[in-house]
């Protein structure tokens, strides 16, 4: 285990906080002392876990060349997404690991926390050999922070609870052993849901521990559920008549539970090996796509009696793979497949398409797409346009590109396999 424990201290105020200069300082902290103004960013999909940054305040149109660029260092392999709290980013990768002499040198999985404002490492942790596939190597999930813990989970099934100050352990589980699930074949890639004292997470269990609610002190099982055992999707959190409830794909069902884990409807999906994560998109109503033919559907809960539940349309020409969709005003904005497309939320009838980005991903800020094409490009979409209307672009990265942007504190964080790279959303200098 790699700890750097060493941060930048706030800078401290020279005058007398009691002057009218000093109630101005205070009244500017977040920016004058380091930390811009603005949201964490910190679970997978953000605040809300629906894609959609709490933002405002950022540029509606990029120069040529792109937002200023802040930082940009390299990285190692793997797909987890960016988490930022405050003035740290989590986020995991693989890097060589020293070798004894005479021995092969091997590379292991790292969760890691960096200077938002620098982009320094602070500190890593080893969690275990690399998961390599002919699709890409390393971790696929994406961290979540609650309070000082951080929750990571390797591609091989080890999860971990760390302190965000220095990475030091607080507890553990190993999904293979403690809930008996074996490793999906592209490697463990949910990301675990904080809500209140529960941590609820796919565990890939079969005899009804493949949903499972943990204490999030302890790693303590509260309640476990279901049988399909091990995916590729991750809980959504959603709220019907003024109650929890969880939403996800699981085997050959879409389900909903309520938040002591009992089964409140279960809707048959097509496919089991889903990866993008349901969208509510109102009271009642939740979209489900997948790729490999599955297509997408909307569904609706009875509001009366939330056992009941049925499909408000379908379309097999909708088809998410690893990218969840965003929705906004009415409109949902996602890949199918290779194709970026909006449709409309109350039929699924066509709105836009845009093709030449390949398998991209994308996110909601500001009233606007940003959009991250598989070869690193950079898109600005204007949402609630009747047409696609771009409102800049540019090359930010190159090489395969698979994991979501992330927008925190003003800021765009974008990674892939070699580097992550931070853009400043605000600054109307350019690049």
């Amino acid at each position: 285990m790699h700890r750097h424990s060493d941060r930048a201290q706030p800078r401290r105020l020279s005058t007398v906080l009691g002057t009218t200069l000093g109630l101005l300082l205070l009244l500017s902290a977040p920016s004058a002392w380091g930390e811009p103004a603005g949201n964490d960013w910190s679970q997978f999909r953000g605040p809300q876990r629906d894609g959609i940054a709490q933002e405002t305040g950022l540029l509606d149109s990029w120069p040529e060349n792109g937002p200023t660029e802040l930082w940009r260092r390299p990285l190692g392999e793997g797909y987890s997404g960016v988490t930022v709290v405050g003035d740290r980013i989590y986020t995991m990768y693989a890097a060589p690991v020293p070798a004894a002499e005479g021995e092969e040198a091997v590379d292991h999985e790292f969760a890691a926390a960096f200077d938002a404002n620098t982009g320094d490492e602070l500190w890593r942790v080893d969690v275990g050999e690399k998961l390599e596939t002919e699709f890409g190597n390393g971790p696929r999930s994406t961290p979540a922070v609650d309070g000082d813990t951080v929750y990571y989970l390797s591609s091989h099934g080890r999860f971990l609870a760390l302190n965000t100050a220095d990475g030091s352990e607080q507890w553990k589980l190993e999904l293979t052993e403690d809930f008996g699930s074996e490793r999906p074949y592209w490697g463990y890639a949910t990301s675990a849901l904080v809500d209140g004292d529960q941590l609820i997470l796919e565990a890939g269990g079969k005899e009804g521990k493949t949903l499972v609610a943990l204490d999030k002190k302890t790693g303590e099982t509260l309640w476990a559920r279901g049988d399909a055992g091990s995916g590729y999707n991750s809980p959504l959190p959603v709220d019907m008549n003024g109650e929890r409830r969880y939403v996800y794909v699981s085997g050959q069902k879409l389900y909903c539970i309520d938040a002591t884990g009992k089964e409140l409807w279960a809707h048959d999906w097509p496919r089991g090996e889903t990866h993008a994560v349901p969208v509510a998109l109102g009271p009642g109503l939740i979209y489900a796509s997948g790729a490999e033919g599955v297509g997408a559907q909307v569904l609706k809960v009875n509001p009366e009696d939330e056992t009941q539940v049925e499909q408000v349309w379908s379309s097999h020409r909708l088809r998410n793979h690893f990218s969840a969709a965003v929705t906004h005003n009415g409109v949902i904005y996602s890949f199918d497949n290779a194709t970026l497309k909006a449709v409309s939320a109350e039929d699924g009838s066509l709105v836009w398409a845009k093709r030449g980005l390949g398998k991209g991903s994308l996110i909601l800020a500001d009233g606007h797409l940003i959009v991250l094409s598989d070869r690193g490009k950079l898109l600005l979409v204007e949402a609630g346009a009747e047409t696609y209307t771009e409102k800049g672009s540019f090359q930010a990265m190159n090489d395969l590109s698979w994991t979501a942007p992330t927008v925190s504190h003003g800021r765009l964080y974008v990674r892939n396999h070699k580097e992550l790279v931070s853009f400043d959303l605000r600054d109307k200098g350019g690049a």
